[in-house]
């Protein structure tokens, strides 16, 4: 499922997506808690990098294909179920949710992106077509390296 909308008058642009595999809420964990390593799953990604421990208030950087370094901090981590990251922009803060949920035998990984803050829409207007687009594929290859696990 995908969900792409832009709320009028709140300055914000919400992009989502969500994909069901038989791979473990630990496989997928494991491929999202390597950050240095996002690039192979996740294409518009030239590297990556934390500082730390994956846990709460840890920092890091993201180098996107075509744009500036991205540092973020991790707001939120539940392992094996959710971590939240945030990357501040002008005026504007993009807000990154990846969530497990077991279904049965599957597990549901939803990514939510949330662009926030004044600037949102231009961000919107400039990156958000290309998130929107590359989100879809950035998952289908995560659940494939989860998968392989």
């Amino acid at each position: 499922m995908h969900t792409y909308y832009m709320v009028k008058g709140k300055g914000m642009l919400i992009i989502e997506h969500n994909l069901t595999t038989k791979a473990s809420p630990e496989a997928v964990w494991s491929v999202w808690k390597d950050i240095p390593n996002w690039r192979e799953w996740d294409h518009e990604i030239e590297w990556g990098q934390l500082d730390g421990d994956f846990k709460e208030g840890t920092t890091g950087k993201l180098q996107p294909k075509g744009g500036p370094v991205v540092p973020f901090v991790l707001k939120e981590v539940i392992p094996f179920k959710k971590f939240v990251d945030v990357s501040k922009l002008p005026l504007s803060r993009f807000i990154f949710t990846h969530t497990l949920q077991q279904v049965g035998q599957m597990t549901k990984v939803t990514h939510r992106i949330e662009m926030v803050g004044p600037l949102a829409f231009f961000f919107a207007f400039v990156i958000g077509k290309k998130m929107k687009k590359g989100l879809p594929l950035a998952m289908q290859s995560l659940i494939k390296k989860a998968e392989s696990l």
